[in-house]
């Protein structure tokens, strides 16, 4: 792209030199497609531009052809080394390059599309005007002719100015508030609910004819499961209430994946103990 709009300014330079363009065009033809067809097409020629603005809507293009003839080659090549067709804001002087392919017959075609138009160049009652560019090496100068203009359709908001080098705004950091604790309400409500939970589940072992004087003889029959058990339940307990205090979520993975196979393993040996007085009736 750097190197095409580098191209495209030498030759803008090279045509302004008082020698005469060996390089000419005819046949010359602007038509502005759509999928649905050709919209509208103009002729011109290089002494004759195009009588009016044509309007380019959003999803068209505009399809140019024509002749390119050398003057001193005609017969055996009529392809310049460089080939450019140019829009240009005459207010702004912004211009974006568009490279014509030409065969060696001469014959010449490049098809602008609206969406390869910079936004820059767009906006609302903005003619572009379109400009043909021809040069080779060697002798022959340089062909620049203004073939007149087109008006991209353009209902968006004005396109904004180019980004210059400059101070900033100061960018105010805002910064989310630490997390609350819940209410000690909440908390005591819950805590009470979990200690009425308790005494319901105590008085319902005691009136089904749980014998605690039996504790000592479980913890005899099986030390590991009930200790086991009953220590995990309260490590996992413990885990969670630091949790509540700001320990992290991967500590608590970390400490619940450790407990959770002892739980499971001694609850197991703690209930095949029970079972085990259950059906000897020692409940």
């Amino acid at each position: 792209m750097l190197l095409r709009n580098i191209l495209v300014a030498s030759l803008a330079v090279c045509v302004s030199s008082p020698f005469v363009s060996a390089w000419t065009f005819s046949n010359a033809t602007l038509a502005i497609n759509e999928r649905s067809g050709t919209l509208e097409t103009r002729l011109f020629s290089m002494s004759v531009p195009l009588p009016d603005i044509m309007s380019l809507p959003s999803s068209a293009l505009a399809r140019l052809r024509f002749t390119v003839r050398s003057d001193l080659t005609p017969d055996t090549n009529n392809k310049p080394h460089q080939a450019y067709a140019i829009i240009e804001d005459p207010v702004t002087k912004l211009e974006s390059s568009f490279a014509v392919d030409v065969r060696e017959n001469g014959r010449a075609r490049v098809d602008i599309d609206y969406k390869t138009i910079p936004t820059a160049l767009l906006g609302p009652n903005k003619p572009l005007t379109m400009t043909i560019v021809l040069a080779s090496f060697g002798t022959e100068s340089p062909l620049k002719v203004e073939i007149g203009q087109i008006q991209p359709v353009y209902n968006g908001p004005a396109p904004a100015g180019p980004l210059r080098f400059g101070p900033k705004p100061e960018i105010t950091h805002r910064f989310r508030p630490d997390p609350k604790f819940v209410s000690s309400t909440i908390s005591l409500f819950f805590s009470a609910i979990i200690v009425f939970v308790a005494i319901v589940l105590i008085g319902n072992w005691l009136y089904l004819g749980a014998m605690p004087f039996k504790l000592l003889t479980a913890l005899a029959s099986s030390p590991l499961g009930h200790l086991g058990f009953f220590t995990s339940i309260v490590a996992m307990e413990i885990a969670f209430f630091k949790y509540y205090l700001g320990s992290t979520i991967f500590n608590l993975i970390a400490q619940v994946s450790v407990l959770a196979p002892i739980a499971f393993l001694s609850g197991s040996r703690a209930l095949r103990e029970v079972r085990s007085r259950r059906l000897k009736g020692e409940w």
